[in-house]
């Protein structure tokens, strides 16, 4: 067993092409069944518009956390982890910071979309949210946050003991 410490740190932008390599190397399957084909302008669009956080295990970047202000909820927009990752506590530390930080910006909610055959909508409901609607395979999903800011942040960073 390791000990990891884990931290999110902005993303900058020589850092675009790893993220969207990673996004597009995990959504391909979920794209691929709806027929919707990657669309780098997209991604590059949505870089400019997004918060991009790198998830960090030591010094190395694991993940990517993407979050956006929407109407009166803070959008998680995406989250990726490497595949190497994945299974460890990795996402569900992630998740939890996005909470916090929605809480620490004063929103009362955190929201996201799933694709309905992604397994990490299990983990979204472990982690409080509830399916708000279902439409054409993608499902909305809610958390709501404790008020006055209850969620706090330890300074972006904790650690995970990994096998």
């Amino acid at each position: 067993m390791r000990q990891v410490k884990l931290t999110l740190r902005p993303a900058n932008n020589q850092e675009l092409a790893f993220c969207e390599s990673l996004t597009r190397s995990n959504m391909s399957a979920y794209l691929a069944t709806r027929k919707i084909p990657w669309d780098t302008a997209r991604f590059v669009a949505s870089w400019a518009e997004f918060e991009n956080l790198l998830i960090m295990a030591n010094s190395q970047v694991v993940g990517l956390l993407r979050l956006l202000p929407e109407q009166d909820a803070m959008g998680l927009r995406d989250i990726q982890l490497v595949p190497e990752q994945q299974g460890y506590g990795v996402g569900s530390w992630a998740i939890q910071q996005a909470q916090a930080i929605a809480a620490s910006r004063g929103f009362q909610m955190l929201q996201l979309r799933v694709y309905e055959e992604n397994p990490a909508k299990a983990l979204y409901a472990r982690l409080g949210f509830k399916i708000q609607s279902s439409v054409d395979g993608t499902i909305q999903m809610v958390c709501e946050l404790p008020p006055n800011q209850a969620l706090k942040l330890a300074d972006f960073s904790s650690h995970l003991v990994l096998r």
